[in-house]
């Protein structure tokens, strides 16, 4: 239903464009987007989303009864779901700011069982007046900021080196001269938290405050740089096993810094992140059980610690455009022991790292683009902080092949 009505709005949009020039209608609606096709490739089984397109890395040996590495076998695909349209409506005037309503859906489903469905990715009114914005609706999470999303071929588009996330929230942007300072405060939907009720939004929303963000950006002609925190509270559980009210709260705090320079022909960006219990993020972490009372069962939690850091360069020459993404991150276990269940991301990881080159050969709206992603984890043997001890490397080679066309 959804789509149809989507695809109905498109089809209309010419003719209102043209009724809206002939009444000089301040309104209008533009409509944008994709279609892209891509296969891929991957040296060994990995952990993934929507039937291996989106990539975290590759998945632990599990040996057979004569030492074989089950998770050794190739595997390949194809998909054209990650195609896009963007429908953005303006011409409205409200309290002095222009308005803007935008919907933006793609066809990756909500899980893997839903693939090639309609999916919702942004929609949102925002006013803007002079030095200020008001946006509320789904958007990109502030810790994913639009303008350091690197150039990759990849869906992750960086995880789990870099925040995605996409939420609900209301947003406020103030600029004061080259600077623009950033407030916000979201929820969850479908990117969320793991706990003792698997994956849900309902930690969050449990704790009846939103997940907040703050950042300071710094903008001009070539540079770009911020620093973000970012605060949330889950509430895991609403009571014990032994059926008492449970009083059970986890606090993560998280920061982050990032800068880019770039000129027409050339790019570099590069992010920090310091996370707690960033798996919403598509990032690895989580939180685990620090202490259980004996008698109520009251549980206390901590969340694991993760550092990360990429970096992403890419140099235009004519028709053709070559770029790398480097990738690091690690776990830094948990400050307190955990004697309880672990709810996480990549627990039994050491680290992560990924080195990824591509190659665009774009003709105007066309783009032919290859990518080799290699990508490693440590997999190991937590601690009672669960920091991973004895760690091995398991390496996955990823090459992705995609066509695209722009309207």
């Amino acid at each position: 239903m959804l789509s149809a009505t989507i695809l109905s709005i498109i089809l209309i949009v010419n003719p209102v464009q043209i009724f809206s020039q002939e009444k000089t209608s301040p309104y209008k609606l533009a409509v944008s987007g994709y279609v892209r096709a891509d296969a891929i490739f991957d040296s060994r089984q990995v952990v993934e989303a929507r039937e291996g397109f989106l990539l975290f890395y590759p998945k632990r040996p599990v040996f057979d009864k004569i030492g074989k590495d089950i998770n050794a076998q190739p595997s390949f695909n194809q998909y054209a779901m990650i195609s896009r349209v963007t429908l953005k409506a303006t011409g409205l005037d409200v309290l002095g700011a222009k308005v803007q309503g935008l919907i933006e859906a793609d066809f990756t489903g909500a899980s893997n069982s839903e693939n090639n469905s309609l999916r919702l990715r942004h929609a949102y009114i925002s006013l803007q007046w002079t030095k200020t914005r008001l946006l509320a609706g789904q958007y990109w999470h502030p810790m994913d900021v639009p303008e350091m999303i690197p150039n990759v071929l990849a869906l992750n588009t960086g995880a789990p080196f870099r925040s995605f996330s996409r939420q609900p929230q209301v947003r406020l942007d103030r600029t004061a001269g080259n600077f623009n300072f950033v407030v916000a405060a979201t929820a969850q939907r479908d990117y969320v938290n793991a706990g003792p009720e698997g994956s849900t939004s309902i930690y969050l929303r449990n704790s009846a405050i939103p997940n907040f963000v703050a950042q300071i950006h710094y903008k001009n002609k070539n540079w770009f740089a911020g620093i973000a925190a970012d605060y949330k509270q889950l509430t895991p559980r609403l009571s014990t096993d032994s059926l008492y009210v449970a009083n059970e709260k986890l606090n993560g705090s998280s920061f982050s810094g990032f800068i880019s320079f770039k000129t027409p022909d050339f790019s570099i960006k590069a992010q920090y992140i310091y996370g707690k219990a960033l798996n919403d993020h598509l990032m690895m972490g989580g939180f685990g059980v620090s202490g259980i009372n004996p008698v109520s069962g009251q549980r206390d939690y901590t969340p694991l610690v993760i550092h990360s850091w990429w970096l992403n360069a890419s140099k235009t020459y004519g028709n053709w455009q070559p770029s790398v993404f480097l990738g690091l991150t690690t776990n830094n276990g948990a400050t307190e022991e955990i004697q309880g269940p672990m709810y996480a991301r990549g627990e039994d990881i050491a680290y992560v790292y990924r080195v990824a080159p591509m190659l665009t050969y774009a003709i105007d709206r066309f783009s032919l683009m290859a990518e080799v992603e290699y990508s490693v984890a440590a997999y190991g043997v937590p601690d009672t902080k669960y920091k991973i001890q004895q760690a091995k490397e398991i390496a996955n080679i990823r090459v992705g092949l995609a066509v695209m066309y722009t309207f």
